[in-house]
C-alpha cells in the first residue's frame, strides 16, 4: 500500500455500525460485469433494511468512497496516442486523441506503467529506464515516436484514473479479462460473509481496512474465540485483498490470532478459501463463494496445529530456522525490517529462551507496513505448519 494517488486506513471496533443491503446497491455500476455480477448475486434475495452480519461495514462503505476515484479503460490504437514527453517524476505522459472522446487529453504515468507500457509494448523497458536514469530524454523521445510511426495499429487497453481533475495511466490490461474491481470485490465479500454468518450463527466485526484507488486489503475477525488450554485463546477472521493492477487477484483468507495469558500474541494467515483471477467466469465466481465447507475444514485444521504447539520453550536451532526464514526474505521485507530482525534475534532471541508465541510477538515489532506485516504472518503459519510435521 505504497505510493498511491489517494489512499485510507480504518481502524475497526466491536461495536461498529453494520451496513444495511439498500447500501450495497452502490457498488453496482453500468459495466456489464456488474450487471452480471448483481443478476448473479442479487440484493432482491435481502431485505433492504435488513442489517448485515458485518460490524464495521458501513465505516467500510464510508470510507471506500473516499478513494473510489472515477476511471476509464480505454482501448486504443497507437496512431490516436502521441507521446507527449517526461513529467517532473519521470513518468510518461501520453496524449489521447479521438473522435469519440468528448475532447483531447493527456495522461501521465503512476506505479509502474512507464516501465511496463514500454516493455509490453515495444520490448524497451530496461532501455528506458536507462535513457531516464541518464536523462537522455532526446534519445528516448526520438525511438518512442518512430515506433508509434511504424505501428499505427498496434491496439493496447489502457486503465485511467482520474484524480484532481487530472488522468493517470495505471496500466494495461487484456481485453479477455473481467476486471474484478475493488468496488465488486467488496460487494462479494460482504455478500458472502453475510452468508456465511447466517450459516455458522456467527458475526464478523472489521478489524482493520487499508483502502486505495487501485488496492484493497481488508481484515475481519468474529466475535467467538476458542480456549486451548495451557496456550491462550484463538480468534478467527478473514483477510480480504484486491488488486486492480497488472493482472491482480481477489482472494479471501483464514486468519487467526492467538493471545495467551500474558497478552503476547501472533496472527498468521492459513490457506486460501478462495482466490479469483480477472479472467474467470462469473459461474466459477459463484462456485468460489459458497465456501462455508472450506473455511470450517481450513478452521479445523488450524486448530489442530496450533494445539500442537509446545509451551516449552523453542530450541535454538528452531529459533534460528524462525530467524532465517525472514532475513532472507530480500524481495518481501525492507533492509531496515530485515536489520531489525537481526537485531532482536542477536541481543533478545538467542540469549533467552522463548516460546513460539514469545518469538512472533517479538518479531512483529520490525516493521509498521502493512504488506511485511501480512508477509510475517504468511512466515508464521508456514513455521507452525513445519513444526507440526516434525
Amino acid at each position: 500500500m505504497k505510493n498511491h494517488i489517494f489512499q485510507v486506513e480504518l481502524n475497526g471496533h466491536t461495536n461498529s455500525t453494520p451496513a444495511q443491503f439498500k447500501d450495497l446497491k452502490y457498488l453496482i455500476r453500468d459495466s456489464e460485469l456488474d450487471k452480471l455480477v448483481a443478476d448473479t448475486f442479487p440484493l432482491s434475495d435481502f431485505t433492504p433494511n435488513s442489517n448485515l452480519l458485518i460490524n464495521g461495514s458501513k465505516e467500510l462503505l464510508s470510507y471506500f468512497e473516499k478513494v473510489d476515484e472515477e476511471k476509464l479503460d480505454i482501448i486504443e490504437e497507437l496512431q490516436n496516442i502521441e507521446y507527449i514527453g517526461l513529467s517532473d517524476d519521470k513518468e510518461i505522459i501520453l496524449r489521447f486523441n479521438n473522435e469519440e472522446y468528448d475532447e483531447d487529453f493527456n495522461a501521465t504515468g503512476v506505479y509502474d506503467f512507464t516501465y511496463d507500457f514500454l516493455d509490453n509494448t515495444f520490448n524497451m523497458g530496461k532501455f528506458s529506464k536507462f535513457c531516464i536514469t541518464n536523462s537522455y530524454n532526446d534519445i528516448l523521445k526520438e525511438n518512442i515516436t518512430q515506433l508509434f510511426d511504424k505501428l499505427p495499429s498496434l491496439t493496447k487497453q489502457y486503465r485511467l484514473i482520474k484524480n484532481k481533475n487530472k488522468w493517470f495511466l495505471r496500466g494495461l490490461t487484456s481485453t479477455r479479462y473481467n476486471n474484478y474491481d475493488n468496488h465488486l470485490a467488496i460487494y462479494l465479500t460482504l455478500i458472502s460473509l453475510h452468508k456465511y454468518s447466517k450459516e455458522q450463527n456467527t458475526t464478523f466485526n472489521l478489524e482493520k481496512a487499508f483502502l486505495s484507488d487501485s488496492e484493497i486489503n481488508i481484515f475481519f475477525s468474529q466475535n467467538e474465540t476458542i480456549n486451548i488450554q495451557n496456550l491462550g485463546e484463538v480468534f478467527f477472521g478473514v483477510y480480504v485483498s484486491n488488486n486492480e493492477i497488472k493482472e491482480g487477484t481477489f482472494s479471501l483468507e483464514l486468519r487467526y490470532t492467538v493471545v495467551n495469558e500474558k497478552g503476547r500474541n501472533f496472527s498468521g494467515l492459513s490457506n486460501h478459501v478462495f482466490n479469483i483471477n480477472h479472467s474467470l467466469g462469473i459461474k466459477n465466481v459463484k462456485e468460489k463463494l459458497s465456501f462455508s465447507d472450506r473455511i470450517n475444514e481450513l478452521k479445523n485444521i488450524t486448530v489442530q496445529h496450533i494445539s500442537n504447539i509446545k509451551i516449552t520453550k523453542l530450541t535454538e536451532n528452531q529459533l534460528y530456522m524462525i530467524f532465517k526464514k525472514i532475513h532472507s526474505s530480500t524481495q518481501k521485507l525492507s533492509k531496515e525490517a530485515r536489520d531489525k530482525a537481526k537485531d532482536y534475534y542477536d541481543t533478545n532471541l538467542v540469549n533467552n529462551t522463548l516460546t513460539i508465541i514469545d518469538a512472533f510477538d517479538k518479531f512483529n515489532e520490525i516493521t509498521t507496513d502493512v504488506e511485511e506485516k501480512i508477509y510475517l504472518e504468511r512466515i508464521y503459519n508456514e513455521v507452525l505448519k513445519e513444526l507440526n510435521n516434525k
